[in-house]
């Protein structure tokens, strides 16, 4: 069967497609094709807007609605820009985020020469704005039955909210499907590191899938993207191969500010509990420390935060587990040379020069189709009931199923 997963992530950069075929049992047999929609400034900033609006309303869309407007206009760097905008509403954002991501279906479609009536499925995950499991509550926000009626076939969506609703963390849920890869290329044991504005790992000792262990480690991109939104009134979203931090010095007083305040969650310092447990962009803050030096030295300052810390998220399941000695990198913020190279110094630390660490490319799987890939492969095993998250990666107290079906009109 064929299956299309979709995915726009907490960077907000654009929307990613990916084609699956999987066997009748849910295999992975082949990577058929990806297309990109890369978001332009101004969908960039409505749906940051969004995020903004969702989080201050602590999840309550109705007072989220009634906050959008005025985030619209504090976000644009051009005051009669925002002003010009102040009449879009949330339902106008939401409904844009759908249509883009219908428009990078019909883009994959033709890219692949397939046509609707090829699809099974898509697994729509919709736009991530709100995720707090200790309230039972995880929004990823979309229009899924416009978006099966628009393009004739059916949809499943909101992935997560069975999970949450049953004490789960809700994330990550990527795991599955990295276990997939990697019994379909024999290479178990193997940890998997994907960093993207969160930064989450996977370590796979075994075929059994209930001995996985998963969770966020702390900060991916988010912190970084952030600060450099911040220093240049948003005219720069990101620290683009580490152009910054490269030019920087990592100042000790603030990388110790970042690590004890930096993210507290619900009054712990969540670098240091055990998992399950996983984070919501809005969990995490920068600190007066870092404000207080030159762009530089904050983006390289942070960008030792983001690996230090994985690596730390590592150390703290070394006694649970016989750590892998094979490890692969997902995700955007492994193109930062910084992260990278103060991550892998960190884990040879403390596993040993032996090590092996590729990227996802090198490892044979496709780093740019990944996270679409993965919402795939988990509409199938939606529509066929199979567990979409367990225990041990989002500390659900049973495997559990989830995603909601969409049926084309």
């Amino acid at each position: 069967m064929l299956a299309i997963g979709l995915m726009s992530g907490t960077s907000m950069d654009g929307v990613d497609a990916a084609l699956l075929e999987l066997s009748d049992e849910g295999a992975i047999l082949a990577d058929l094709g990806h297309a990109t929609l890369d978001y332009t400034r101004e969908t960039k900033l409505l749906l940051k807007a969004m995020e903004s609006s969702v989080r201050n309303a602590k999840g309550d869309l109705t007072l989220a609605r009634a906050d959008f407007a005025k985030n619209v206009v504090s976000r644009w760097p051009r005051p009669q820009q925002g002003l010009a905008m102040a009449d879009v509403n949330l339902d106008d954002a939401i409904r844009q985020s759908t249509d883009l991501h219908i428009e990078c279906v019909k883009r994959l479609l033709q890219k692949t020469g397939r046509q609707a009536h090829d699809i099974t499925i898509i697994g729509y995950h919709g736009q991530t704005v709100y995720h707090n499991p200790t309230d039972k509550i995880t929004l990823s926000l979309g229009h899924p039955q416009h978006m099966a009626d628009q393009l004739g076939i059916n949809v499943i969506n909101d992935f997560r909210r069975e999970d949450v609703a049953a004490g789960g963390q809700g994330a990550p849920f990527a795991p599955l499907y990295h276990h997939a890869l990697a019994c379909r290329d024999n290479t178990i044991p193997i940890g998997i590191i994907n960093c993207g504005g969160i930064a989450n790992v996977t370590i796979i000792p075994s075929e059994n899938e209930s001995d996985m262990i998963a969770f966020d480690t702390g900060p991916g991109n988010g912190l970084i993207d952030l600060c450099v939104r911040q220093r240049t009134n948003g005219l720069e979203s990101m620290d683009r191969d580490g152009a910054y931090g490269r030019q920087g010095i990592v100042n000790e007083d603030a990388l110790a500010a970042l690590y004890n305040a930096s993210l507290v969650k619900e009054g712990q310092n969540y670098l240091w509990q055990l998992p399950p447990k996983s984070l919501d962009i809005g969990d995490m803050q920068l600190v007066p420390e870092t404000a207080a030096l030159n762009i530089n030295d904050a983006c390289a300052t942070l960008e030792t935060f983001t690996a230090t810390t994985i690596v730390d998220g590592i150390r703290l399941v070394s006694d649970r587990m016989v750590l892998p000695k094979r490890w692969v990198l997902c995700g955007g913020g492994w193109k930062n040379p910084v992260i990278r190279s103060v991550f892998e110094d960190e884990l040879r630390n403390h596993l040993g020069d032996d090590v092996i660490v590729q990227t996802a490319d090198d490892a044979g799987w496709n780093s740019q189709a990944m996270e679409a890939q993965i919402f795939a492969y988990l509409a199938v095993r939606s529509l066929q009931g199979k567990s979409l998250s367990l225990p041990n990666t989002t500390g659900v107290p049973q495997p559990l199923t989830g995603g909601t079906f969409y049926e084309a009109s």
